[in-house]
């Protein structure tokens, strides 16, 4: 069953202590490598895809319980940890400058032969798409500020990316993976992590908005000369100020009529190669979605694509302090189970036991 999801994170600055983001790096590399070494590299993918594993990750290692600070600390955690620990895992990107560096790290694992530069380049332009649908074809208030890229060499991805609402002071989590089909403009992606659900998201992302996205492209192919000076003028609002519960919309009065133009004479062939345009970001698709609606009767979704675990404990003390003696002793059972046994040699019956009698050591 394919999971449709997304998270909304309360936004908290700051960075993990030390003492805990070094154990951090540890545990979360070495349960990445457990997963790796018994189910192979596709099954992490699809873990570090899904929302749910991923925040249970992060609460597992010790991180806040709902900061959106848990996608930047987990996966710089795991990119650190196998920066050293370099095998059949790669984690690119970030945020801020570490996001600036995506291409250099590119050239890097191209010229230590980890990746062929084909490869990369088509890794690279699938990012950049996820971006562009995160940003521009899903309008929910929140603005694109991260994004990490996890691979290997066969060219098998995961991206996840975070954007931020400066007012409501909130993160959303963004979650894609290869295995989608790479269908960008029709719930391609695999899940959204967030703590609220909001009431007028502009979702041109799925494939329930594929009537109103005909009606854009067959805008752009009419000249725009022929319906302007008759929409243009008028009482009119934004979608700022739509809440999706009326049916009757009107258009953007700040729509961009030269662009109008030069997109007609451009005449792209489909709506994915309008929405991956240069130059064609959130006001563009916004106002040819209100046209679309007005001249065709072809409303978009409003509908907001989002959906709704302790261990150690977290570093803000919820639901409880870090232990960092149970902490130590964590990465050293599966530091033991990994290198001196390796996982192939045990069965889950036998981890299961083995885990049961270490916890009634530490309790007795």
């Amino acid at each position: 069953m394919e999971r449709r999801g997304s998270a909304i994170l309360p936004l908290h600055y700051g960075h993990p202590p030390e003492y805990l983001y070094k154990r951090m790096v540890k545990l979360g590399g070495t349960i990445s490598d457990l997963i790796v070494e018994k189910f192979g590299i596709e099954k992490l993918l699809e873990n570090l895809s899904d929302p749910f594993w991923f925040h249970s990750l992060s609460l597992a290692i010790g991180f806040d319980w709902n900061s959106s600070g848990t996608t930047t600390a987990t996966l710089s955690a795991l990119k650190e940890y196998y920066s050293g620990n370099r095998g059949e895992v790669f984690i690119l990107g970030g945020k801020g400058k570490h996001l600036g560096q995506m291409e250099t790290e590119f050239q890097t694992l191209v010229r230590d032969g980890a990746i062929s530069d084909s490869l990369a380049a088509k890794i690279r332009k699938d990012a950049r798409k996820v971006a562009r649908v995160d940003q521009n074809l899903l309008q929910d208030g929140f603005d694109l500020y991260m994004q990490f890229l996890v691979l290997n060499s066969t060219g098998k991805w995961v991206v996840v990316q975070q954007g931020m609402n400066q007012n409501e002071r909130m993160a959303r989590r963004y979650h894609w993976i290869h295995k989608t089909g790479l269908d960008f403009i029709n719930d391609g992606r695999n899940g959204i992590s967030s703590v609220t659900e909001q009431s007028a998201v502009l979702d041109l992302s799925t494939s329930s908005s594929e009537r109103n996205r005909n009606g854009m492209i067959n805008i752009i192919r009419d000249n725009p000369n022929r319906y302007a000076s008759r929409l243009q003028y008028g009482s009119q609002r934004t979608l700022d100020n739509f809440t999706g519960e009326n049916q009757v919309l009107r258009m953007d009065y700040r729509i961009d009529w030269n662009r109008m133009r030069e997109l007609y004479e451009y005449q792209p062939d489909d709506f994915q190669e309008l929405a991956f345009m240069k130059g064609v970001g959130k006001s563009t698709i916004r106002a040819l979605s209100y046209l679309a609606e007005i001249i065709y009767g072809t409303p978009p979704s409003f509908v907001d694509p989002v959906k709704f675990s302790f261990a150690v404990g977290g570093k803000d003390g919820m639901p409880k302090p870090v232990n960092v003696y149970d902490y130590d002793k964590v990465i050293s059972f599966y530091r033991e189970i990994l290198r001196d046994h390796g996982i192939g040699n045990y069965d889950l019956e036998d981890l299961a036991k083995k885990m049961a009698r270490m916890s009634m050591e530490r309790t007795s």
